[in-house]
């Protein structure tokens, strides 16, 4: 198993990722600790019914139903009022097992009651172990808006065990690896490579996910603690995702995460690639990369005004310019605004006729 990742923060000091390969061990430790509160996503407290007995025997513990329509104020009130009747206290800590979506409900909590409790995290998908278990951010839904509401509180401690793998599906696996794939990208091409030539094996050897996912906390903690609180470098971060957010939007989620990012980085790099940033020889490097982890999509006079309207309510645009990042090479990402014009609009056409399914 791997060797611990400390991340430095302006908000804790630091706070660790632990590989583990005991959940039991691990577990029982923790919830023979009177102090400590559980937060269990539905789903992970019926598939590791028996790991986490000792919690539900021992320990005080809340059950949640981890779905995007609960990620609201509304919701986050209920489980507040769960809690108080737990007895919860100031000096006591959550301890959050589920995925992204535990993570922002209970982040959210943890940072706004007391005016703020210490938590612990064990990720439960790939998408929340590569990527969202560090970084400290929260969001949760305000009314029709994504994500509106949030606020920076790192877990002190989070324990990625990948047993929790075995149990999603493989557009779930797709779905982190093209999460993934924005990190590696972000620093150059070589791990890239690696999932490529790979790519077959890992969905269907889920153990050989670890070596990935400990080489994407580490290019995202670079950065984030340089930072933390995404005011300037940490944008690069959004590469792939200004376009990959749309397409969810307009697939109405259908078309999960990592997936929808796989395509906003290749129409990323064409769109780079007609602007003279890079080769198309660079182009094709990259493509046939992406292209594995890319689903069936293509953009065309049916939607493409849906895509158009969906990219012009992203919150990075400035006036009537798109906010993108673009790439002159893998490792050397940068902001472009683009105008929101014909232009565009014919060009992610030419995109989707030359190279989508």
């Amino acid at each position: 198993m791997f060797d611990s990742i400390i991340i430095n923060s302006r908000v804790k000091e630091f706070y660790t990722v632990n590989f583990i390969d005991d959940l039991v061990k691990q577990i029982t430790k923790i919830a023979n600790e009177e102090d400590n509160v559980f937060v269990v996503d539905e789903k992970i407290s019926k598939y590791f019914a028996t790991e986490l007995d000792c919690v539900f025997k021992k320990s005080r513990f809340i059950i949640i139903e981890c779905k995007e329509e609960n990620k609201t104020l509304e919701y986050s009130q209920e489980l507040i009022r769960r809690l108080i009747e737990l007895n919860i206290r100031k000096n006591n800590r959550l301890i959050v097992i589920g995925g992204g979506i535990a993570q922002d409900i209970s982040c959210f909590i943890a940072s706004i009651l007391f005016r703020g409790l210490d938590w612990f995290f064990f990720p439960t998908t790939l998408l929340a172990q590569c990527d969202s278990c560090i970084g400290s951010k929260s969001s949760i839904n305000f009314d029709q808006f994504k994500n509106l509401l949030g606020t920076f509180n790192p877990p002190s401690e989070i324990y990625i065990y990948p047993g929790f793998l075995n149990t999603l599906t493989e557009n779930e696996i797709k779905s982190g690896i093209g999460e993934m794939l924005h990190y590696f990208l972000s620093e150059s091409i070589e791990i890239a490579k690696e999932v490529s030539a790979q790519y077959e094996q890992i969905l269907s050897n889920r153990t050989l996910l670890p070596y990935f996912i400990q080489h994407s906390l580490r290019i995202k903690k670079n950065i984030i603690q340089i930072d933390e609180f995404d005011t300037s470098i940490r944008h690069i971060f959004n590469y792939g995702h200004t376009f990959g957010h749309a397409i969810e939007a307009i697939s109405q989620y259908k078309i999960q995460h990592g997936q929808a990012i796989s395509i906003g980085m290749d129409l990323a790099n064409f769109i780079s690639m007609s602007r003279g940033m890079i080769s198309e020889d660079v182009f094709f490097e990259m493509h046939n990369i992406l292209n594995k982890n890319m689903p069936k999509f293509k953009f065309d006079q049916s939607n493409i005004e849906k895509y158009i309207l969906a990219l012009s309510k992203d919150k990075k645009n400035k006036g009537n310019k798109l906010g993108s990042i673009l790439t002159s090479g893998p490792g050397k990402l940068s902001k472009v605004f683009l105008d929101f014009d014909d232009s565009l609009k014919n060009l992610i056409l030419e995109y989707s006729l030359k190279f989508q399914n």
